[in-house]
């Protein structure tokens, strides 16, 4: 079974980070963020070099219980391990999440997953583990610079902080409004013919704002990988991935981050990077 340090070493030992336009049932990959997804789904499998695209799509098969659709979440889940979150940037300084709000972990009852993600294992899930992955590739180009892996409960308040947002606009709206947005209000005008709709737009600060004090010496270089992990989680990982992170040219140092569900407490972490 394959896990976030697998993932890390086999993107440093490949070394290129410039961000292949694959093609998925034989249409080409629509913009880098499809790119961008098939380059992580490419880590966790290690199949970098496989050219034939049946052939890539196999091993990621090997891997992945659930390969995501465009609009639910999420892009993609390990067999019986994370669920995998994959956003692309041009800055450092934010991230879209578009209308799914930030998840501390995900949970089956989330009306937003995909129906197939909930059976795609042999025992029905109700809470997993939602890792990020942020990649930054500057506007126009395809080098990936830098590329975060963050897991939910160390970057996200719990469910019920953004709910309470969306019923409080809800509550504010049009009882009698039937649509999927946020909420909206029927019959605004005089003619009683326009309808405002509201739709949800998720901004999230770049873990690189967020843990900024983690990275303030580092100054300008072609590629940066960084990864937290949740110690309790890392502890957990199999014993031969620790070994190969070892070995490898990444760094490792454990830290505390402020638990972002509670402010007077910390979480114990791993950071990984390599730069």
């Amino acid at each position: 079974m394959t896990n976030i340090l697998e993932a890390l070493i086999n993107i440093v030992e490949n070394k290129d980070y410039e961000i292949k336009e694959y093609t998925k049932g034989g249409n080409r990959a629509q913009n880098m963020g499809e790119a961008l997804e098939e380059y992580i789904f490419d880590a966790f499998s290690n199949s970098f070099k496989i050219e034939d695209n049946d052939e890539r799509r196999a091993k990621h098969q090997e891997v992945f219980s659930f390969l995501g659709s465009k609009n639910k979440i999420p892009d993609a889940i390990l067999k019986n391990g994370d669920a995998l979150e994959v956003k692309k940037a041009t800055s450092e300084s934010s991230i879209q999440l578009n209308s799914s709000y930030p998840k501390h972990t995900l949970k089956a009852t989330d009306t937003r997953i995909k129906a197939s993600a909930l059976t795609c294992e042999d025992v029905k899930w109700e809470e997993k583990e939602m890792l990020y992955s942020f990649g930054y590739i500057p506007k126009g180009g395809k080098h990936l610079k830098s590329i975060w892996f963050v897991y939910g409960r160390i970057l996200c308040d719990l469910q019920e902080v953004y709910e309470e947002i969306i019923n409080n606009i809800k509550g504010s709206l049009d009882d009698d409004y039937d649509g999927n947005e946020l909420g909206g209000a029927s019959g605004v005008d005089s003619l009683k013919i326009t309808t405002l709709r509201v739709r949800g737009m998720w901004v999230i600060k770049h873990p690189q704002k967020v843990f900024s004090k983690l990275v303030k010496d580092w100054g300008k270089n072609d590629f940066e990988v960084k990864a937290l992990i949740p110690k309790n989680i890392f502890d957990n990982f199999p014993q031969n991935s620790k070994d190969r992170l070892n070995e490898s040219v990444l760094n490792m140092e454990e830290i505390e981050v402020t638990d972002p569900t509670n402010r007077a407490k910390t979480i114990d972490c791993v950071f990984i990077y390599y730069k």
